[in-house]
């Protein structure tokens, strides 16, 4: 599937994810996650960092890749942790569950969420003039007993090579935990590769 400029495809209309289950889902891909509740409301922003987010640590080195920085947002309550080296860009960003979702089941939660993340990419094409964006693969699966969605895509821009991305989504409890990674050397397969075991390194390194 491809996204060029305001050419938006209408394949990219959200298709409605049935009501949730209590049990891990199974593989699936999008359509299928795209959730009601990515489109029919937006949530308010989460509530100002609360004390466990403040006191959230990432580890110096994750996935082989060593820590650049921090970021972090007080008043929308996320933190965001950036690793790199030349070829190869990965963020992890912490953050609780948006004010009134607190009821949903963790598919619906993690579809609903992830649609909206996805809405940006494709807005981001939409407000461009010269990006392309290819969706090479979807899949909401059980990741470790937690349900978790994963995108990868491919941006093109003219006279430049093609830029790697990907995405991972899980909710933890009352929290979401998301890795971007980024490469035009290393292509999504491994990317993901890469993500997965920088989210088992986090999970290892919390106390």
């Amino acid at each position: 599937m491809y996204l060029r400029g305001v050419q938006i495809l209408p394949a990219l209309l959200i298709v409605v994810l049935a009501g949730g289950c209590a049990s891990p889902p199974p593989t699936a891909t999008i359509p299928e996650l795209r959730a009601r509740d990515a489109v029919d409301r937006t949530p308010p922003a989460p509530a100002a960092m609360p004390v466990w987010l403040a006191a959230a640590q990432a580890p110096p080195r994750l996935a082989g890749l060593d820590r650049d920085g921090e970021i972090s947002n007080d008043d929308q309550g996320w933190r965001r942790w950036v690793y790199g080296d030349p070829n190869r860009r990965l963020t992890l960003t912490l953050y609780g569950l948006p004010e009134g979702w607190q009821d949903l089941d963790a598919t619906r939660l993690v579809s609903g969420h992830y649609g909206q993340l996805r809405q940006q990419r494709v807005n981001r094409v939409y407000n461009s003039d010269d990006l392309s964006l290819r969706v090479v693969r979807e899949r909401l699966f059980d990741l470790e007993g937690h349900v978790t969605a994963s995108g990868a895509y491919l941006i093109n821009r003219p006279n430049r090579r093609p830029l790697y991305e990907t995405l991972l989504l899980t909710v933890d409890g009352d929290r979401f935990i998301r890795i971007e990674a980024a490469s035009r050397e290393a292509d999504t397969t491994a990317l993901l590769r890469l993500s997965k075991r920088a989210l088992a390194e986090f999970r290892a390194f919390e106390p």
